[in-house]
């Protein structure tokens, strides 16, 4: 299959050049819900060169995990279930290497009869906020570290032992982890690395950092691809924070960095003496800092997240940075020229990473413009710390944080924040009543 081509497609004619290139008989155009899931609707390559787009059920926005449809102020059940339409963005068109004859672009989404950006469109947001760096001067470089699991086919851990950096371990894996790094350069995303993980049957890929839409854009295609290419090796690959009882969690750590016109890093400006050289990168943490709280749950997003918020897990647990520790909540990579950066390293593997992003960015933003008091760097250990704020250890305080934020709505729009409360309330729900398998092993033969 011929790779991902390197200049990005500006036209459907140039589209077209690449499906006739290599034999596209499909093409798989993709949204993400506000879950953070993979949707939409496959195409044949004449359909799609049409560029008529597709319709699809509005609801889609509002509904849970499961699709379960839960009324809430974007879907009342006698709206009708409207339409919204997707408009392929075609500099995001690039060939599946996952899959012969098959490319995938993602979608921006609008309203069926307006035309408008559909304000719960997470990738909508983005855009929009890089945007608002590129008319202050600003490129965003941007790359995402995600953990997952691998589980047999009847959801049993590939291991019981963890096996953290192993060399023999990876070998043995290769069928699929080397399957996943394939295809994810088989469909032009670039692999820095992979390794066998801290906890038992957990693994890593990193992928190389990119221009912000560009990158968070792959990490929606990664998710897919790991999980497509384990289910061809008959396993099971999941994202799920906290997947085993005990085990290491699995974290989205999120670097980024601040660039001029011309591409160099200002990050690495020496502007003071500060271990954190650069003033726009002192300004930006800042940010990330002061409105952490309010992000938790979009970076927490799930009842399991909250499982992986333990002391000494490599998941931080409080409102802290440091240099390179990664005991922290933010970890300031500095004098490494061009590499440096800051790593956000809060939010879970299961999180919407445009929702994320978007929250990041904005409190960054947010630093820029208001320049907040920076807290002492964390050096040590953090969870000894007793002056550090903590995190949430449950969605409802965390949910609370969140929805009560005046700068939550300017960040994510009065329509999100309303409906993603209740979306979460209505979680909480389904979870208090739910007879958990611990309860019945608890007490189903004692009592």
């Amino acid at each position: 299959m011929a790779s991902h081509t390197a200049t990005a497609p500006k036209t459907m004619a140039d589209c077209a050049k690449i499906i006739e290139q290599n034999q596209i008989h499909t093409v798989e155009c993709i949204f993400t819900d506000t879950w953070g899931m993979p949707r939409g609707k496959r195409l044949p390559v004449e359909q799609f060169l049409s560029g008529a787009g597709f319709a699809i059920a509005a609801v889609a926005f509002s509904w849970n995990f499961r699709s379960d449809v839960e009324a809430t102020p974007w879907f009342e059940r006698d709206m009708g279930a409207p339409d919204m339409k997707a408009i392929p963005d075609l500099q995001s068109f690039r060939i599946a290497g996952w899959e012969e004859g098959m490319a995938t672009v993602m979608c921006d989404m609008v309203d069926g009869h307006t035309g408008e950006a559909i304000t719960m469109d997470g990738r909508g947001m983005l855009k929009k906020t890089i945007a608002e760096f590129d008319k202050l001067g600003y490129g965003i470089n941007l790359a995402t570290e995600l953990e997952f699991h691998l589980f047999n086919e009847d959801w049993t851990p590939i291991s019981e032992q963890a096996y953290c950096y192993s060399m023999d371990r990876a070998d043995e894996l290769e069928n699929v982890i080397g399957g996943i790094r394939h295809a994810l350069e088989r469909s032009g995303i670039e692999v820095e690395a992979s390794n066998v993980e801290y906890g038992p049957s957990q693994i890593e890929i990193n992928l190389k950092y990119d221009d912000a839409l560009t990158m968070v854009d792959k990490t929606i295609l990664f998710r897919h691809i790991v999980r497509r290419v384990a289910r061809k090796n008959n396993l099971h690959a999941t994202f799920m924070a906290k997947p085993i009882n005990g085990g290491a969690g699995s974290g989205m750590h999120v670097h980024l960095s601040l660039t001029d016109k011309a591409g160099k890093n200002l990050f690495a400006a020496k502007d003071s003496d500060h271990v954190v050289h650069s003033d726009l990168m002192r300004k930006f943490l800042t940010g990330v800092l002061a409105h952490n709280l309010e992000l938790q749950i979009i970076a927490q997003p799930t009842q399991n997240d909250y499982k992986r918020i333990v002391d000494y897990s490599f998941s931080p647990t409080q409102v802290c940075w440091g240099l390179d520790n990664r005991l922290v909540g933010v970890r300031c990579i500095t004098d490494a020229g061009p590499g440096t950066r800051m790593e956000v390293r809060w939010a879970a593997a299961d999180s919407n990473p445009y929702l994320v992003a978007q929250g990041y960015l904005q409190a960054g933003l947010d630093g820029i413009r208001n320049d907040y008091e920076l807290i002492p760097q964390t050096i040590g250990d953090a969870h000894l710390d007793e002056s550090l704020v903590r995190f949430a250890t449950t969605m409802r305080d965390s949910l609370e944080n969140f929805s009560k934020s005046t700068w939550n709505v300017e960040c994510f729009g009065q329509d999100f924040v309303e409906n993603f409360t209740i979306m979460q309330q209505n979680e909480m729900a389904a979870f208090a009543a739910w007879v958990t398998d611990w309860e019945t092993q608890r007490y189903r033969d004692v009592i």
